[in-house]
C-alpha cells in the first residue's frame, strides 16, 4: 500500500471548493488523471453515493474503479473506498476542508494498494515520486479552478 498526503491553501471559500470537489463537470477539470467519471447510481450526493472513474497515472495500470462515498460533511469532508474495480486492490482517498484565514485550507489522503502484488511493490517504491507529482498537480489545478470561481462570483457580487 502506498499512501499519499498533501495540504494546500485555497484562496477560495470551503463552499466554493467543495462545489469543485462534488460536482462532475468540474471535478473532470483538476483531475486530470479522469479518463471517465460517471454516477453509479441515482443517487448524487450523501453517503452511499457511487461513482465510477478510469484513471491512469503517467506509466501505471489503467485503473477503473467503482467508489462509494463513505463520509459526506458538507462543506467539511469527503471520504470514498474503492467497491469495486481493475487495476486496484484497495483505493481510499479523503479531502477534507477547513476555513482559513483567506479561504480554505485543503487536505488531500489517498491509499492505494494494486492488484498486482510485484506492481504494488514497485509503484511504492518507485512510482511514490510520479504519484506525488500527479497529486501536486491535481491540487494547483484544484486551486486555481476554485479561486477563479470564487474571483467570478465576488465581481457579479459587485456588479
Amino acid at each position: 500500500m502506498t499512501t499519499f498526503e498533501k495540504s494546500i491553501q485555497i484562496a477560495a471559500p470551503p463552499e466554493e471548493v467543495w462545489t469543485c470537489l462534488t460536482h462532475p463537470d468540474w471535478i473532470q477539470k483538476w483531475w486530470a488523471a479522469l479518463r471517465e467519471y460517471h454516477y453509479g447510481s441515482e443517487l448524487h450526493s450523501g453517503v452511499g453515493m457511487t461513482f465510477v472513474v478510469e484513471e491512469k497515472i503517467g506509466m501505471g495500470p489503467l485503473l477503473k474503479i467503482r467508489f462509494e462515498v463513505t463520509r459526506w460533511m458538507k462543506p467539511e469532508q469527503i471520504m470514498f473506498k474503492m467497491v469495486s474495480g481493475t487495476g486496484a486492490k484497495s483505493y481510499e482517498i479523503s479531502w477534507t476542508l477547513e476555513p482559513a484565514e483567506g479561504g480554505t485550507s485543503f487536505n488531500y489522503m489517498e491509499r492505494l494498494t494494486l492488484s498486482n502484488g510485484f506492481m504494488d511493490k514497485v509503484w511504492a517504491r518507485l512510482g511514490r515520486r510520479s504519484g506525488m507529482g500527479h497529486i501536486d498537480g491535481y491540487l494547483q489545478n484544484l486551486k486555481a479552478l476554485a479561486e477563479s470561481r470564487a474571483a467570478e462570483a465576488a465581481q457579479r457580487e459587485t456588479v
